[in-house]
């Protein structure tokens, strides 16, 4: 008898697990409020699952998470040498966040997947048309204007997670699985979100966008002529496209080529240039912290410390910036807070990413053409270091660990 009400009450507890990341799935590009909520509410799912045997044995033999594992214990390792604790600890809170991957992973079912990625594009579809009630000034949203029509976020992480919903969508158009009449709403889903996309001014998001196409083309078409023919023409036919209607997305460009041609002469006092100068940076302090890097607390006392001396004849307002402020890259972050011995780590992890198996074809898509997103917005955003970003990349990766150990068929997602 007591055995028997164990198990109902399991089934209870995957049920209201399967639920819960449906929501989660449709919210987390809504609210941070659910964010929170649900990093708290799978932690306990799983603690009341008490499956702690099967899901310890799937974490050990995952090369993921040893990766995961490893760069995580260098990065709190790195506290040691960080004279700035407090803002140490607050970024390993962030990275905390990573926690519920093995839970997701070693818990979601395989036959859930489809679900959940559908219960997040519904998401990112009610989001979008805020967005778009905004830029066409039908509605005003919390204090969002036509200019950053992102309702919920930055537009910069807005404009990830709009790459990551058009790329999705691309990679079903391109597949063969579906009739013409089921990609018919696909089609419109897909235009209206990189249309959306191209509005956001996110120009993180735009280039992860292009790139992800390339890698999609190539999954699908191999690197033949073929390939590099529909690469060039969807790529050409956005671009033109939003260039030549869409104002924002002409005067973000124009923008970005007028602020490459000023830091070229010296000047670094614009996005992009501001984003050059802290190569720059990076560069000095990794000479100074080679291996260990000056500690995860410290990136910005470093980076003070390499402008001290002003050998790169940067502007007041360029030295202001550089002092006082992220790297705008995750990349440039590891390496100046954990040196190249963290960078190394952080390139296994990517690397251990791309290389998990996924029989599905559409959810091994899903997952590669996901990561290829984050890993070109990591470029201009430290991703992993924002609410929202951090959460989308938490949802990638654990689909993509929760699909890899299941020999099941192909299913529609």
């Amino acid at each position: 008898m007591l055995n028997y009400f164990i198990l109902k009450f399991d089934n209870k507890i995957e049920f209201t697990f399967y639920f819960s990341s449906l929501l989660f799935a449709f919210t987390f590009p809504l609210s941070r409020a659910a964010v929170s909520f649900f990093i708290i509410w799978f932690i306990a799912l799983f603690l009341l699952g008490r499956d702690y045997k099967n899901g310890w044995s799937q974490i050990k033999q995952n090369h993921v998470f040893w990766a995961m594992g490893v760069f995580i214990a260098l990065l709190a390792l790195s506290l040691l040498w960080s004279e700035d604790k407090s803002d140490g600890l607050n970024q390993l809170r962030l990275y905390g966040y990573w926690i519920i991957i093995p839970i997701l992973a070693v818990t979601l079912k395989r036959e859930w997947l489809p679900g959940i990625i559908t219960a997040f594009l519904g998401g990112m579809f009610i989001s979008e048309i805020i967005a778009y009630g905004i830029y066409f000034e039908w509605w005003t949203f919390k204090d969002r204007t036509p200019q950053y029509p992102a309702p919920f976020m930055s537009h910069i992480h807005y404009s990830i997670f709009l790459a990551t919903t058009s790329i999705i969508l691309l990679s079903r158009l391109l597949s063969q699985r579906y009739t013409w009449r089921s990609k018919l709403p696909m089609f419109i889903f897909f235009v209206t979100s990189t249309g959306n996309l191209m509005i956001s001014t996110g120009r993180t998001g735009q280039l992860a966008l292009f790139v992800a196409i390339g890698v999609a083309v190539v999954i699908h078409y191999r690197l033949t002529i073929k390939s590099f023919f529909i690469f060039t023409l969807l790529c050409v036919t956005l671009f033109v496209g939003a260039y030549s209607t869409i104002d924002l997305f002409k005067l973000r460009i124009d923008q970005g080529i007028e602020d490459t041609q000023k830091f070229q002469k010296g000047n670094y006092n614009s996005s992009w240039g501001l984003r050059a100068a802290f190569w720059i940076v990076t560069y000095d302090i990794v000479r100074e912290h080679p291996l260990l890097g000056a500690g995860i607390g410290d990136y910005r006392l470093a980076s003070r410390e390499a402008l001290q001396t002003n050998e790169h004849g940067f502007t007041k307002e360029t030295i202001a910036w550089c002092s006082d402020s992220h790297f705008h890259n995750q990349y440039l972050m590891i390496l100046a807070q954990t040196g190249l011995i963290g960078f190394a780590l952080m390139l296994w992890l990517h690397i251990e990413l791309f290389r998990v198996k996924i029989k599905d074809p559409q959810l091994n898509e899903f997952s590669k053409l996901s990561l290829t997103v984050f890993v070109v917005g990591n470029i201009a955003e430290p991703l992993w270091i924002l609410q929202f970003p951090i959460i989308l990349f938490i949802f990638i990766t654990s689909i993509s660990l929760a699909s890899q150990s299941v020999s099941n068929g192909p299913q529609e997602i």
